[in-house]
């Protein structure tokens, strides 16, 4: 029985499509959704920008206090974004019992996740809307459909870009 559904969402171009999907799994089970967020850690150039740039005592600063207020921030944007998705397929957002904003690998969040909210059912697209290459798995998910413990029910975003240029291509009529 499905009452618990993780989303992860990289609040791509596409979002709005993976969105519907997600809430339609979730009024035919009557299950709850949680919706996940992943910030990847900062890079080596980034670190190395601090390091050079900022005292070391503005460093500790900036990650205790710094981080936090910035992952608030994100946060806020997710939120404001992902209501404008929900606006856009005319979903029951009552499903949605929280958004989070987290940092760490988005495949290793994402299964600590599914574990820690107790999920019968992960939902995600099957790769990010900026994929150098749409006909192959994005990595996360390719990770997150080999280690879950539950279903992962993988939206397929090649199909949907293929529309999306498809319908660009065609003329439009004059009526």
């Amino acid at each position: 029985m499905v009452k618990n559904i993780l989303y992860p969402t990289d609040l791509g171009l596409y979002g709005t499509y993976v969105l519907q999907n997600v809430m339609e799994l979730a009024e035919h089970y009557d299950a709850n959704v949680m919706v996940i967020h992943v910030v990847e850690p900062l890079g080596v150039f980034a670190d190395a920008v601090l390091e050079t740039y900022v005292p070391p005592d503005m460093i500790g600063e900036l990650r205790s206090y710094g981080m936090p207020a910035v992952m608030e921030a994100i946060r806020q944007q997710v939120v404001e974004a992902f209501e404008d998705e929900v606006m856009d397929c005319s979903a029951d957002v009552s499903r949605i019992i929280d958004v989070q904003v987290l940092r760490g690998n988005p495949s290793d969040v994402i299964l600590e996740q599914c574990k820690r909210i107790q999920a019968d059912m992960v939902v995600m697209g099957s790769h990010c809307a900026d994929s150098d290459n749409p006909s192959l798995l994005g990595s996360t998910v390719s990770k997150v459909l080999q280690l879950a413990n539950v279903p992962v029910y993988m939206i397929p975003i090649a199909y949907t870009q293929q529309y999306a240029q498809k319908m660009a291509t065609l003329p439009l009529s004059r009526s």
